[in-house]
Parts: structure tokens; C-alpha cells; sequence
């Protein structure tokens, strides 16, 4: 297989060893341009990928969004029973499952 040496926009350098080596090229190389020891290769990216990306940045905000919140709601009711005295669930208590708020956590 071949080394190829790629060049980065912000002045890093790639290696790649290409191992198997077919006659179809990828539909995301667009072009290549090469002299002796210097490959640039032009990649198009198609329109859905960007798509794609918003879809999963939004996906990834809104599971921190209720992850973070269900964790609040949890501690807040931990801390609401604390207040009152009960039992602690590391303790044998088990009054957490009465508390509206631990199961509002739960349950988002």
C-alpha cells in the first residue's frame, strides 16, 4: 500500500496508508490535485449532511436540557426530605418514593 502525506488548512500534517484500492471513487472527492510528494484533495460534503448535523446539535442540547434538569428535580426533592428529617435513602429510608418531586425527576 501507498503513504500519502496530507496537509492541513491550519499547518498539521496527516498520514494515511491506503491498504486496498478500488477503480470507484468516493462521491465526496470532488478533485485531486498532486505533484511528487504533496496530495490536496477537494472534499464536496453533500446538503443533507448539514442537515444532519443541526438535527443531531439539537438532539444533543435537548437530552443535556432533561438530563440536567431531571437530576435538579431529583436533588431537590433529596434535599426537601433532608429538611424535614426523614430517614436518608443510603440509610434504609425509603420516604423518598412519597415525594412528588424525586418521581417529577424520575420520570422527565
Amino acid at each position: 500500500g501507498a503513504v500519502l502525506s496530507f496537509s492541513c488548512r491550519d499547518s498539521c500534517q496527516a498520514w494515511c496508508q491506503i491498504i486496498n484500492v478500488s477503480e470507484s471513487r468516493s462521491p465526496f472527492l470532488t478533485s485531486m490535485e498532486g505533484t511528487g510528494n504533496e496530495t490536496n484533495w477537494s472534499i464536496s460534503m453533500p446538503s443533507e449532511s448539514k442537515y444532519h448535523l443541526y438535527i443531531g446539535l439539537a438532539l444533543a442540547i435537548g437530552s443535556s436540557i432533561f438530563i440536567g434538569s431531571s437530576f435538579i428535580l431529583k436533588k431537590k426533592g433529596l434535599l426537601k426530605l433532608a429538611a424535614r428529617g426523614v430517614t436518608r435513602a443510603g440509610q434504609g429510608g425509603y420516604s423518598y418514593l412519597k415525594e412528588w418531586l424525586w418521581w417529577a425527576g424520575l420520570l422527565s
